[in-house]
């Protein structure tokens, strides 16, 4: 007869598992991947800024199946975890990430579901991910695979077009860039 699962108490790991290789310098922040980032650039390579915050950036991913995945990364110094926040910094950290998927509800319609993760576990830098969860969505019963997320460039039209229907929605201004300063 099946074991029934176990209601309380903690879960029962099933295999022996390792954290990433230098995770423990990153999650102090000794090259932390994100820290090394140029908050000023309009574009990081794996995404396009769609608004500068005052605790962290939204950021349009470039790759993946989904069209708006946004992070929103802090950018604050280097933070690992949202409990390090003060009061402050987590009320306005959260409210950035609400406008960022206010947006994505705003300019995807429909958005069924949007999944917001402050997961850490690869890159231990403060940062959420909001997944907008398409109508047309595989597994609409639970998370996306990172695979599905991460696997294959999105097209850069489309990337180009959604970055700046963002940035209106979150009432971007090209003129707070530095890049975009008059000289």
């Amino acid at each position: 007869m099946p074991k029934s699962p176990r209601p309380h108490g903690p879960p029962v790991p099933t295999a022996a598992a390792t954290w990433p290789q230098r995770f423990a310098d990153h999650h102090t922040g000794d090259e932390c991947p994100m820290c090394h980032k140029d908050f000023a650039a309009p574009d990081i390579g794996w995404g396009l800024l769609v608004k500068r915050g005052v605790y962290g950036n939204a950021y349009l991913w470039r790759s993946g199946n989904v069209r708006g995945y946004i992070v929103v990364v802090w950018t604050g110094g280097h933070v690992a975890q949202l409990t390090a926040l003060s009061a402050r910094e987590l009320s306005g950290f959260m409210a950035e990430v609400s406008a960022a998927g206010r947006a994505i509800e705003a300019h995807y319609r429909p958005v069924p579901r949007l999944n917001v993760s402050l997961l850490g576990n690869d890159i231990p830098h403060l940062h959420a991910h909001l997944i907008p969860r398409h109508p047309d969505a595989p597994t609409p019963d639970r998370p996306l695979p990172f695979a599905h997320l991460d696997h294959g460039p999105q097209d850069e039209s489309h990337i180009q077009s959604d970055a700046m229907a963002l940035r209106a929605l979150l009432t971007y201004t090209a003129a707070s860039h530095p890049a975009n300063s008059a000289t």
